[in-house]
């Protein structure tokens, strides 16, 4: 049980498997998720959806994603450079019972859908130490809502990983916060104290991180 809601709290939760040069996906499932960051007002926060090679964990080529629904023309779904589906959040589409509908580059690739917890503005660069607190705590609270009634069971938010754009990306880091960073090429941990609400910067980034998503501490 442990096991199973540390992989979720990751957010690598494998949803379905295909082999398939069209791939067609329920919409429900993207909202359900979208819908719980809405209605707790986590907008610091995101879910990002990635289909990956179930084998290789790379992520997988798409030509196109498409969004199918009863008495609706077919929307065409942004594909982000980092393979990302940028999914609408939509009622109507979840009334509609829609489908999202990917085409494959490699119709032989098995592919899964990844659903990863990310910070939302991929586009940010310089954090205070109230933002690294404000992002971790709502993290928290989106993998306390996955376990629903058995939330005292899911693991702890120690931190964030952070994917950086290259390995001399950090542009500045406070001296307070070094001991708390560990790095290894492009990815790196870094420890968050969630009660240190001051507006002083903490780090900034020559280019923004290509990902930011929780850092849970197993030892």
């Amino acid at each position: 049980m442990k096991k199973f809601l540390f992989a979720l709290s990751v957010s690598l939760l494998a949803i379905t498997s295909f082999s398939s040069l069209a791939v067609d996906l329920e919409y429900k499932g993207f909202y359900q998720r979208l819908d719980l960051i809405k209605e707790n007002k986590l907008e610091k926060i995101t879910m990002g959806f990635y289909l990956v090679d179930s084998y290789k964990r790379t992520r997988c080529e798409m030509e196109k994603a498409t969004m199918l629904a009863q008495g609706t023309e077919p929307s065409a779904i942004a594909i982000a450079d980092d393979g990302q589906l940028l999914v609408p959040y939509s009622r109507d589409l979840y009334d509609k019972f829609a489908l999202l509908r990917v085409k494959l580059k490699d119709e032989y690739q098995n592919c899964i859908l990844q659903m990863q917890m990310q910070v939302k503005d991929k586009t940010k660069s310089d954090f205070s130490f109230a933002e690294l607190a404000l992002i971790t705590t709502q993290m928290q609270q989106l993998v306390d809502e996955f376990g629903s009634f058995l939330w005292f069971m899911m693991p702890q938010v120690s931190g964030l990983h952070i994917e950086l754009s290259s390995p001399e990306n950090i542009a500045y880091i406070n001296e307070k916060l070094k001991p708390a960073l560990v790095c290894e090429q492009e990815k790196c941990k870094l420890a968050i104290d969630a009660d240190n609400q001051s507006n002083d910067k903490a780090i900034s980034f020559d280019l923004a991180p290509k990902l930011i998503s929780p850092w849970i501490n197993k030892e």
